[in-house]
Parts: C-alpha cells; sequence; structure tokens
C-alpha cells in the first residue's frame, strides 16, 4: 500500500509539473499579447501579432462590411454611370457639330441650285423668245439693215434681146 501511495503522489507530482508547463507556456504564448506568436480567441484585442483572416466576427459586424460593401459598389456604379454620361455626351456634340458641318453646305448647296434654277428659267424664257421670233411679224423699221421689199418696182427681165 505505502508503494501505491508513493507511486501515486509521484505520479500526481509529475502531473502537476508538466501541467504547469503547459499552462505556462500557454499563458506565454496567448496570456502576454502572444508574444511568441499565440493565437488567443477569446481575448479579439488589437490583433495580437495575427492577420484578420482568422479573427472572429459577429454577425453585427458581418452586417455591417456587407453594408460597407453594398454603398461602395453603388458608389461605384453611379461614378461609372457619371463617366459614361459624360463619354456619351462629348461623343453627341462631336456628332452633332459634324451634322452642323453637313448641314451648313448643304444649304449653301441649296442656294447655289435656286441661282441655277433661276438662270435656267431665264434662259428657257430667252429660248423661247428666239424661238418665236421666227413666227412673229416683226415691222421693218425695227430691222437693221433694211431688208428689201417683198413686192418692188424692179422685175427681172424675161425677154431676150
Amino acid at each position: 500500500m505505502e508503494y501505491t501511495k508513493e507511486f501515486t503522489s509521484k505520479a500526481q507530482g509529475n502531473t502537476n509539473t508538466v501541467l504547469g508547463a503547459i499552462g505556462t507556456a500557454g499563458a506565454l504564448m496567448n496570456g502576454l499579447g502572444g508574444i511568441f506568436g499565440g493565437i488567443n480567441p477569446v481575448a479579439n484585442t488589437a490583433n495580437m501579432g495575427c492577420c484578420s483572416e482568422n479573427q472572429p466576427v459577429n454577425r453585427y459586424d458581418l452586417a455591417q462590411e456587407q453594408k460597407i460593401a453594398e454603398l461602395q459598389s453603388q458608389i461605384a456604379l453611379r461614378d461609372a454611370n457619371i463617366f459614361q454620361d459624360q463619354k456619351t455626351l462629348e461623343l453627341y456634340k462631336y456628332v452633332d457639330g459634324k451634322f452642323a458641318a453637313i448641314e451648313q453646305q448643304i444649304c449653301q448647296q441649296a442656294v447655289v441650285n435656286a441661282q441655277v434654277t433661276a438662270n435656267i428659267g431665264c434662259m428657257q424664257q430667252s429660248i423661247a423668245a428666239l424661238q418665236g421670233l421666227t413666227k412673229t411679224i416683226i415691222p421693218i423699221d425695227n430691222v437693221c439693215p433694211q431688208p428689201m421689199p417683198q413686192y418692188n418696182s424692179w422685175t427681172a427681165p424675161t425677154a431676150t434681146t
């Protein structure tokens, strides 16, 4: 019996020593701010030398992050729409300027066409008047040099000598 008492007390002492060493190591790794690279998920303060991907997040923080991400995407979409509107307006101004130049050329051509049409109309009237001259009786006083009268007193000799 004495042997078991001695054995159990030594075993308990060894167990206490081992557990104490483990506790001390855990305290050094986790309890002292993780200076040896420990991770303490219970005490989530100042990231304790760890990256943010392995830290616990509660649902309120998650909801905030999701709302922030949604608002950032809305802002990015609005900025993209504003940029697109600006580029569309620039394109409209460019195309409108080109159309205005073409419209000006068309108006100038319309003026030229109107002048040509007027000239052709005048020419047609002159041509018609000239064609009408052959059918119109003109007084003899308006013709220069004076034409010979159609029926004059001179007659061609018909008798032979």
